[in-house]
């Protein structure tokens, strides 16, 4: 089951998935089919300004292209869109395992037990920090361990383990007033290491226990899932951006056309055939000149490197036991990044696409650049509407969480 701790519900019509990175501004048009599944109407795919790591560093800058991208997608669709769902990678994501506990008389656990116990959590996390995903990893009841279905069961202690995923209040704060801003409603805001995860692992990946790894912009996201849950989520301040810059430092180029050397030509770990190749400049401001492509990979090898072990000292203090890694984002379309990745971190790798999304477009259809986005737009869609009617699954909203947290307290007095 998936499950989003800010969340309000879609309104009909087409709503907006939008993938904030530093270097990319992606938004998904979404519309939810009459089988409960989430069909891409359109497509906005603009460069991003005035993002850094997830979060706003300009305001104007960053509503431009929030703007644009949301703009291009709406052009697509035929659709105007007002609710806009953001997954966030920077933004001080924290990963936490808590328990919450309840206490009564003898009596059938019902669907109110159940809130009232997840909505302890919120209680737990009031400062700095707010709540974005709040998923139950198990249930105990008295003497019972590891209940899968509590309905219908008779206790008086019941217990819930959980993992909690946490991002900073202010960040999000400053993303939602920018959404709102710019005459946008916030549906909400997930996490990259979750989604990605929802869009490019299979289901035995998930349970037997794999590490999904986004690298992007200015971030490298990593997610764990194990028996099926989504059990950890972690962030680490490098990604392709700083390859980019290592680029065009080393190499005295601009950093635009480092950019576009790492896309055609960037290689991790070269072949003997691609040692004497050479590659052409394109700057305008300069003479064209030749690089070897064998000094290219020697200026991107040791930065992926240093990401990837800046990411196995994250998974080796997990407790959870990675057997898999599944790479996606832009960066997993550098050449010999499975090879590498496999080498640092001695795990099983495999470069993750998202799954088919009906309506996608040849041109974006299976792109791990767009894996966040789709990750977003399955859980938004999954989380109200299960086989075409609405589920109920979600958890609080913004606005709703307040007052369920209220209605929480109220119910706990009338006990």
């Amino acid at each position: 089951m998936l499950h989003s701790a800010v969340m309000t519900e879609p309104r009909k019509g087409v709503f907006a998935v939008l993938d904030m990175g530093s270097t990319k501004m992606v938004c998904l048009a979404v519309k939810v089919r009459g089988d409960g599944g989430p069909e891409v109407v359109g497509v906005g795919y603009k460069a991003a300004d005035g993002v850094n790591g997830g979060a706003i560093a300009n305001k104007q800058h960053a509503g431009y292209s929030i703007l644009s991208s949301v703009d291009a997608a709406e052009q697509v669709s035929e659709h105007t869109m007002n609710q806009v769902y953001v997954n966030v990678s920077g933004c001080g994501i924290a990963s936490h395992n808590i328990s919450n506990e309840m206490r009564s008389t003898v009596h059938e656990i019902s669907d109110r037990d159940i809130r009232r116990i997840m909505l302890q959590t919120y209680e737990k996390f009031s400062g700095d920090d707010m709540v974005i995903h709040n998923i139950p990893i198990a249930y105990h009841l008295d003497d019972l361990s590891d209940v899968t279905e509590l309905r219908g069961l008779y206790g008086s202690k019941l217990r819930a383990d959980m993992h909690v995923v946490t991002a900073s209040k202010l960040a999000l704060l400053n993303i939602e007033n920018c959404i709102t801003d710019n005459n946008l409603s916030m549906g909400g805001c997930v996490a990259e290491p979750y989604v990605s995860g929802l869009a490019c692992l299979t289901e035995d990946e998930k349970e037997l226990g794999t590490m999904v790894l986004d690298i992007g912009g200015n971030y490298t996201s990593m997610g764990i899932f194990d028996r099926g849950k989504f059990v950890y989520a972690g962030t680490i301040p490098l990604g392709g951006v700083h390859i980019t810059r290592d680029i065009a430092y080393g190499l005295c180029i601009s950093v635009k056309d480092a950019e576009r050397m790492k896309i055609l030509h960037g290689n991790v770990m070269l072949t003997s055939a691609d040692r004497d190749y050479a590659i052409e400049t394109e700057d305008g401001n300069e003479d064209k000149r030749s690089i070897m492509k064998s000094d290219l990979a020697s200026i991107i090898r040791p930065r992926v490197e240093e990401i990837l072990e800046l990411v196995k000292k994250e998974m080796d203090a997990q407790q959870n036991v990675v057997g898999k890694v599944v790479i996606t984002g832009g960066c997993s379309n550098l050449a010999s990044i499975r090879e590498i990745t496999n080498y640092v971190l001695n795990r099983q790798v495999r470069v993750g696409l998202p799954v088919h999304v009906y309506g996608m477009s040849k041109e974006y259809d299976r792109n791990p650049v767009f894996s966040a986005a789709i990750g977003t737009a399955l859980l938004v869609v999954h989380s109200f509407y299960k086989g075409g009617t609405r589920s109920g699954a979600a958890s609080p909203s913004y606005g709703g969480r307040i007052r369920k947290i209220l209605k929480w307290i109220t119910d706990k007095s009338e006990v």
